[in-house]
């Protein structure tokens, strides 16, 4: 069986959404070594897990439904909580399956 190694995200904007990955997550840049100017650059990768993160530039904004990532959090309300004080929207937790919960930014 084959695993998931990268999702890519096409961006318009790499430095927003570098910032909000690597300075609210806590994801790891993983390329370029060099994280003097990430806004500029066009190939961003993040690490976090067995996954790796890319952010390309040069997309176009798209409202909703280009790209949904499941984040796996130790403790789900802590974190809801956390981004909330952040300044993010994030909708109620519930429920998707019997003991699995669920929240959306």
């Amino acid at each position: 069986m084959a695993d998931l190694f990268q999702v890519i995200i096409v961006a318009n904007n790499v430095g927003r959404l570098v910032k909000f990955y690597r300075d609210v997550l806590g994801f790891a840049v993983t390329y370029p070594e060099s994280e003097a100017n990430l806004a500029q650059e066009n190939w961003v990768t993040l690490k976090s897990g067995a996954c790796q993160l890319a952010i390309h530039g040069g997309g176009e904004v798209r409202t909703s439904g280009s790209v949904i990532l499941s984040i796996k959090v130790d403790d789900l309300d802590f974190a809801a909580f956390d981004l909330k004080e952040k300044g993010f929207d994030v909708e109620p937790i519930y429920e998707v399956a019997p003991g699995v919960k669920s929240a959306k930014l």
